[in-house]
């Protein structure tokens, strides 16, 4: 068991790293073994009820349960009807939806845990990424498959269609979005980009609308409504 207790706890992940790394070193060929040994601790999973959630790193794939840590290169994918809730070292926040696929590829800390670098890539589905006190916004970099996003202090909903069709809500701080070679685009709190999958189509920038009380819950939580939003962009 992979256990991370909490931003307190980075010693405790450190030696959990290095006892993992032995393990497998142990168990599996010479090539994976020094793959998994050069992965870092980066944080942990929080969300207490397990759903689902799967990481891989290189070859080895486990579910993903409440204080597990989780590591640099590693890939978390959830079920159609799974969530995860993560928490990195920095306090950045990372809610991830239903059938969603995400690589948390490169984080950098400092001696203070100050979150100096990090690559995420969203492959697909649906995210609220949520920057922590610690974190240097402007050595974070997203990523979907047809979009670079460049954080300003920020709470962002990101929604990644099959087609690689990006719909990002601000609502929090700001974002920069480079997309097709095209100038980048500023999008600030209260406003949605959607940006698509095809080059000869322009982004569409317009005001964000939480849920009406009583409608369909479309709140900035892992998960709502993104199979209907999946189904309607596939479908045309």
């Amino acid at each position: 068991m992979r256990v991370f207790i909490g931003k307190s706890a980075s010693a405790s992940l450190h030696r959990r790293a290095l006892m993992l790394c032995g393990v497998v070193l142990l168990g599996v060929a010479t090539a994976a073994g020094a793959a998994k040994a050069d992965t870092l601790t980066i944080g942990g999973v929080t969300q207490e009820e397990y759903k689902g959630a799967l990481g891989k790193v290189g070859a080895s794939e486990n579910p993903l349960k409440h204080q597990d840590a989780v590591y640099s290169q590693e890939q978390v994918t959830t079920p159609p009807w799974g969530t995860t809730s993560l928490q990195f070292l920095d306090g950045t926040q990372l809610q991830v939806g239903e059938a969603s696929d995400v690589t948390l590829d490169e984080f950098v800390y400092d001696p203070n845990q100050t979150l100096t670098s990090a690559a995420i890539k969203f492959n697909r589905g649906v995210f609220r990424f949520i920057t922590g006190e610690n974190t240097r916004k402007e050595g974070v970099s997203l990523t979907t498959p047809v979009a670079t996003l460049s954080i300003r202090g920020t709470d962002l909903l990101i929604k990644v269609a099959y087609d690689g069709t990006t719909t990002v809500s601000v609502l929090k701080g700001a974002i920069a979005a480079l997309a097709c070679d095209r100038p980048e685009q500023v999008v600030s709190a209260g406003q949605v980009l959607k940006i698509p999958n095809n080059c000869s189509e322009k982004s569409t920038l317009g005001p964000y609308t939480p849920a009406a009380p009583g409608g369909p819950d479309t709140s900035p939580g892992p998960g709502n409504d993104h199979h209907r939003e999946s189904h309607n962009s596939n479908g045309g």
